[in-house]
């Protein structure tokens, strides 16, 4: 493989700091763009609460909610691949909207009959019916972030996703405070419903985006190319995996932790909010300007920083050193899978762009699940502090291993 990652330091000199931003906002189309990300990003955010109310409401018990939620990320995670090899065949618009209809229609399928009588569906239904509305869109996340990088002038791509994970961090510090509001508002089957509406809406959106599909360059249409971007891009999966692990860690962690040290659990909501807040700073600071090596190099530093700081705030004795803690190590997540990202752009050609993005947003779901099965099986015979350190441990585990295959990798020819 060349050391396309490199190519970032060599590219012309592009807008510094926030004008970069500016750049990006200014080009053709990114109205639509915006509209379309926000109308597929936001029902993913809003998803998990939502299915867990609404299998609690069906059912009597939260075992059902959680199984559903569970299956809509297993999906996700299983299918985003296959999905988003789909993005690189074929223009945008009309693959999100065939996929934002279908999750549409199967929300749909739950909640309307949850309206007339919340126990009418058996739970192996409910169940499918969370799994389909998580797999079938699972691969517009990397489609849509391949369409940005096309549409972006090359000079501007650090930025623009940067833009895109700042982006996605801030609708998943507000998605479950939306489902939250209607559920208290309106009843617990109706944040489904609302869902349901917003990928409607998408469906809508799909027609503005202005997208001719993936430049395919000749002789490139014969080529086996899935095989080989899996075999070039797993270590930065793993590296992808070890971020939401991590963050995955603290969401499903955090309230036991400050309840060990004598702090009510009810803090962990606010201070999780402050985590992400600090992830959409972090974000927008690193997209402003160019910072030394390759994406690799960078992305490697990032997830390390990430681990040994949740791992501190795991082993800290007050609960004060804990939410500091945390709350920096929000400050460099959002990099470390912006840089990823860009890693991951630099690697592939264009057309295998979605898929390998695709693939970085199944390994983050592998994580985040990891971490929630780690806490759950260890968190009575290790306690807290010895579930959470399994999950940082595992963490800086792949971290270290995809940094080592990615160091022999750069010295070693290879395409896609």
């Amino acid at each position: 493989m060349t050391t396309a990652e490199e190519a970032p330091t060599r590219e012309p000199a592009e807008d510094a700091g926030f004008r970069a931003y500016l750049k990006v906002a200014k080009t053709p189309g990114m109205r639509g763009w915006l509209f379309v990300v926000l109308c597929q990003r936001l029902p993913i955010a809003m998803s998990p609460l939502a299915l867990v109310y609404l299998g609690h409401l069906a059912s009597g018990s939260y075992a059902v909610g959680a199984l559903m939620a569970g299956a809509f990320a297993f999906a996700e995670a299983v299918a985003a691949g296959v999905m988003g090899r789909r993005f690189d065949r074929r223009p945008a618009g009309p693959e999100v909207r065939l996929v934002l209809g279908i999750q549409a229609a199967a929300l749909l399928l739950l909640g309307i009959p949850a309206l007339a009588n919340p126990g009418l569906l058996p739970a192996a239904v409910m169940i499918a019916l969370a799994a389909i509305a998580g797999g079938v869109a699972s691969g517009a996340h990397g489609g849509l972030r391949a369409l940005l990088v096309r549409k972006v002038d090359p000079v501007a791509h650090h930025a623009a996703l940067s833009l895109e994970a700042t982006l996605t961090t801030l609708l998943w510090a507000i998605g479950p405070a939306v489902v939250g509001l209607v559920a208290l508002a309106a009843g617990q089957v109706w944040p489904i419903v609302v869902i349901a509406a917003i990928a409607l809406v998408g469906v809508l959106g799909a027609g503005t985006l202005q997208d001719p599909g993936p430049v395919v360059k000749s002789g490139d249409e014969a080529k086996p190319a899935d095989v080989r971007v899996w075999r070039l891009s797993w270590p930065a999966l793993l590296q992808e995996g070890a971020v939401m692990l991590c963050v995955g860690a603290a969401y499903t962690g955090l309230p036991s932790l400050l309840e060990h040290v004598g702090t009510h659990a009810g803090i962990a909501g606010p201070v999780l909010a402050v985590f992400a807040g600090a992830g959409l700073v972090g974000g927008i600071v690193y997209g402003s300007r160019k910072w030394p090596g390759a994406y690799r190099t960078q992305s490697f530093v990032l997830v390390l920083a990430v681990t040994a700081i949740v791992a501190a705030a795991v082993v800290s004795p007050t609960a004060a050193l804990i939410i500091g803690l945390m709350i920096v190590s929000g400050l460099a997540g959002t990099p470390a899978l912006t840089a990823r990202a860009a890693g991951m752009q630099a690697l592939l050609p264009e057309r295998v762009w979605a898929t390998g993005f695709s693939g970085l947003y199944a390994a983050g779901g592998v994580g985040f699940g990891v971490a929630g099965l780690a806490v759950a099986s260890l968190l009575e015979p290790a306690g807290i502090r010895g579930a959470l350190l399994v999950c940082v441990g595992i963490a800086a585990a792949a971290t270290v291993i995809g940094g080592i295959a990615e160091a022999k990798m750069s010295k070693t020819p290879a395409g896609v």
